[in-house]
C-alpha cells in the first residue's frame, strides 16, 4: 500500500515539473519579445529626445509638462503584474511604494494602477486608486499605452494640487537582474527621461538642428514633441516592467522545476526502499512458512 501511495505522489510531482518547465519556456519567449519591442522603439525615442533637447534646453522654450509646480498631492502610477507565480516581483514593487509613501507623509497620494496586483499594492498601502488598467494585452498596443497616458495627463491637468507624477515600476537590467524603483515622470526632466529610455545625451544635438526651420513655429513643434516623448517613456517603462515580470517568472518556474526534480528523486529513493522492504518481508514470510511446514 505504501509503494502505491509513493508512486501516485511521484506521478503528481512529475506532472507538476512538466507544467513548471513549460511555463518557464513560455516566459523566456515572452521576456525576449518584450526586450525586442523595447529595442525596436529606440530609434523613435532617439529622434524625439534630440528634438526635445534642442527646443527646450538649447532654445529655452517651455511646456506645462516641463515646468515644476506647487501642490500637496502626488499622482503615483503603479506598474505590476496581472498574474502571480513570479517570485518576489510584485512584493518588490510594493516595498518601493511603501517606502515612497513613508518618505512623503506630507502629501496626499493617489494611484493609477496598471495590473491587478497594482490595485492590491495600493490598497495594502491605503492609497486611493482613481483609475485601473487590468485588461491590457500581452505586449501593450499603442492604443492601450495612449489610454494610460491620457488618464495620467488628464488627471494631472484637471487638478492643480498635483505637484508631480511618479511611476513605480521594475527596471529591467538583464535576464537575471531587475530592480523595482520609483521614478519621476511629470514634470518631464530631459536628462532623467533619457536615462529611463536608455538614451545617451548627445552633445551635438544643437548642431544637428542648427539649419532646421520649424513649421508652423518652434513652440508648436515642442507642444507636439512633449506628448510624444511622454508616450515613449511610459511605453518603455511598461515594457521594462513586463520583461522583468517574465524574467522573475522564469526564475520562479526554474526553481519550482528544480524542486520538483529533487522531490521526485527523493520519492523514487523512498519508493525503492519501500519496495525492497516489501520484498524482504515477503521472502521472510515464505521462509517462515516453509520452516513451519517442514
Amino acid at each position: 500500500m505504501q509503494t502505491k501511495t509513493i508512486k501516485q505522489k511521484m506521478r503528481s510531482v512529475q506532472n507538476i515539473g512538466k507544467i513548471t518547465k513549460a511555463m518557464e519556456m513560455i516566459s523566456v519567449s515572452k521576456m525576449k519579445k518584450s526586450v525586442q519591442k523595447r529595442t525596436a522603439s529606440q530609434s523613435f525615442a532617439d529622434r524625439s529626445f534630440e528634438l526635445l533637447e534642442n527646443l527646450h534646453v538649447h532654445k529655452n522654450l517651455t511646456h506645462p509638462y516641463l515646468e515644476t509646480r506647487k501642490g500637496n498631492k502626488i499622482l503615483l502610477v503603479i506598474i505590476a503584474s496581472n498574474k502571480g507565480l513570479c517570485g518576489g516581483y510584485n512584493m518588490n514593487v510594493s516595498k518601493q511604494v511603501t517606502q515612497f509613501k513613508n518618505e512623503h507623509t506630507n502629501f496626499t497620494i493617489d494611484a493609477i494602477a496598471v495590473g491587478k496586483q497594482s490595485e492590491k499594492i495600493a490598497r495594502r498601502n491605503d492609497i486611493n486608486v482613481i483609475a485601473s488598467f487590468n485588461e491590457l494585452s500581452d505586449y501593450y498596443t499603442s492604443g492601450e499605452v495612449r489610454s494610460v497616458l491620457k488618464t495620467i495627463t488628464d488627471t494631472y491637468d484637471n487638478d492643480d494640487n498635483y505637484q508631480s507624477v511618479v511611476v513605480a515600476y521594475t527596471q529591467f537590467v538583464s535576464s537575471l537582474s531587475f530592480d523595482a524603483t520609483v521614478t519621476p515622470f511629470i514634470p518631464l526632466k530631459v536628462d532623467v527621461a533619457q536615462k529611463l529610455a536608455h538614451i545617451e545625451a548627445d552633445t551635438n544635438s544643437k548642431r544637428k538642428f542648427a539649419l532646421y526651420s520649424f513649421e508652423p513655429d518652434e513652440q508648436s513643434v515642442l507642444n507636439a514633441a512633449v506628448p510624444a516623448v511622454l508616450m515613449t517613456v511610459i511605453y518603455q517603462l511598461l515594457l521594462e516592467s513586463l520583461a522583468s515580470e517574465h524574467s522573475a517568472r522564469v526564475m520562479a518556474m526554474r526553481n519550482a522545476s528544480d524542486n520538483a526534480s529533487d522531490m521526485y528523486d527523493e520519492l523514487k529513493l523512498n519508493f525503492n526502499r519501500a519496495r525492497q522492504a516489501a520484498i524482504t518481508q515477503e521472502i521472510s514470510e515464505i521462509v517462515g512458512g516453509s520452516s513451519a511446514v517442514s
